[in-house]
Order: structure tokens, then C-alpha cells, then sequence
């Protein structure tokens, strides 16, 4: 059940978005996909933004905190049940779409896209993929996203996200992220910051929107002012890799 919050209606006209598909990735869980989608949606809701999201983790946190926007999906059982995350390519074609993965479903996937030729079906139809593959310093996540990059190539726009709320050092990151990998694939890389602990707690545990959040009447005054400040300052990160009103906006 969610906890008590106190919730303003926007008054905001809504904003169509060109078509799109921005993954939330990486094979190892617990590294803050869902924490990435949450703030995305929040973003898009406070701006305007007309946004689908797919939640494919079956413990459906991002589906939880936006029931009215999120559907569930599946990458397991593929041989059966293709045409369960083939709506996802369905809904690209309406506006953006923002799925949020669960870790360990990379062979999943991956056959997805094999079997049903989304990366080019999607280049055909002039929609967007976006991987934005959150990190923390560990070999599992190097490893994982350069599989990925391997399997996928150009055909998809590539973000790197370093999670501070997971790792604050960041000793291997050249090592596998080389000035020439960057440059061959045209990276980007941001910083997410770190979020203070007990509000991140009650975040999470609370199933909280960070639309929600930001009304949430337990807080502290000292808390609201320190989500607001760690909102302005991840919504500053997603704008310098294109996530803004300017760029996702359907061109009138």
C-alpha cells in the first residue's frame, strides 16, 4: 500500500515526444535501472513530457511507482510469448517509451532483438533506441555493457551512467572504457548523484514516485530541499545527453 502523500494536479499542457525507445540496462541488479527509470518519469511528468514506461522486472518497483503510465513485460519464455514485449516497439510508434530492465535477462533480450529484427525494424520506422547502461566499478558491469555494445554496434545510441549512489570510486572505468571505445561509438557518459540514505530508504520502501516524493509530508524540510537539489542536479546530468524537453519533443 503507498504511503500518504499529498499530490498537486499539473496544469501542464501535454508535450507529444517523437518516437523512441530508452532502455534502462545492465546484466547485474541492483545497480539502479529502476532509480533511473523512477527519475526519467519524473522528469517527463514535471515537464509535460508524453512518455509509455514498461516495466520487465517482476518485482514491477518502476510499474509500482507509476501505475498510470508503466505496463508489465517479459523477456523470459521467449519461443511463447514473443509478442508480449513486442508491444513495446507498437507503443514507440505513439511516443517514448522508457523500459526498465531487470538484471540477468541479457541472452533474453538479446534474442528478442534477433528474433523479431528490432534493431533494424526500428531503424526502418524512424524510432530512436537509446541503451543507457547503469554502472557501478565492477568487472560484471564492464564486462556486461561491452557485450552489449558487441551485440548491438551502432544501431543504438549508447549512455553510460555511473551510478555515485552505488559506488563512489571509479578505479577501472578507463580500463574498460577506453578514449577510442568512446570515440568509435560516439559514449556518452553522466553522473548520477548520490541520493541522502533514509530518504533513498523511504523511497524505496514506500514505493514512492519522485513526483510523490516531493510532496511526501513525512519528510523533513532539510529532506525536500535535499531531494529538490538532487533532482535539479540529475535532471542537469539527462539534459547534457539530450534528455530534455528540446530534444525529445516532437518536432512542430
Amino acid at each position: 500500500m503507498k504511503a500518504k502523500t499529498k499530490l498537486a494536479k499539473s496544469t501542464s499542457e501535454i508535450i507529444s515526444t517523437r518516437p523512441g525507445i530508452q532502455i534502462s540496462n545492465c546484466k547485474k541488479g541492483g545497480v539502479g535501472k529502476t532509480l533511473l527509470s523512477k527519475l526519467k518519469a519524473a522528469y517527463c511528468l514535471e515537464s509535460g513530457l508524453d512518455f509509455y514506461g514498461v516495466d520487465a522486472d517482476r518485482q514491477e518497483s518502476f510499474l509500482k511507482a507509476y501505475p498510470e503510465f508503466a505496463l508489465p513485460t517479459r523477456f523470459s519464455e521467449l519461443d511463447r510469448n514473443l509478442k508480449i514485449p513486442d508491444q513495446i516497439l507498437d507503443l514507440a510508434l505513439e511516443k517514448l517509451v522508457l523500459v526498465d530492465l531487470p538484471g540477468n535477462v541479457e541472452e533474453a533480450f538479446n534474442h528478442w532483438l534477433t528474433a523479431s529484427d528490432i534493431l533494424e525494424a526500428s531503424r526502418d520506422l524512424g524510432v530512436e533506441i537509446q541503451n543507457w547502461y547503469v554502472l557501478d566499478d565492477s568487472t560484471e558491469c564492464y564486462e556486461g555493457f561491452l557485450r552489449t555494445l558487441e551485440f548491438v554496434q551502432d544501431n543504438a545510441t549508447h549512455i553510460l551512467v555511473r551510478n555515485f549512489g552505488r559506488c563512489e570510486e571509479w578505479s577501472s572505468f578507463d580500463s574498460f572504457i577506453t578514449p577510442e571505445l568512446i570515440a568509435e561509438y560516439q559514449l556518452k557518459v553522466i553522473d548520477l548523484p548520490k541520493l541522502r540514505l533514509d530518504t533513498a530508504t523511504t523511497v524505496y520502501k514506500n514505493a514512492l514516485s519522485f513526483t510523490e516524493a516531493r510532496r511526501y509530508s513525512a519528510f523533513s524540510t532539510a529532506q525536500l530541499a535535499g531531494l529538490r537539489g538532487y533532482l535539479r542536479r540529475v535532471y542537469a546530468g539527462l539534459s547534457t545527453v539530450g534528455f530534455n524537453v528540446e530534444s525529445l519533443k516532437v518536432n512542430q
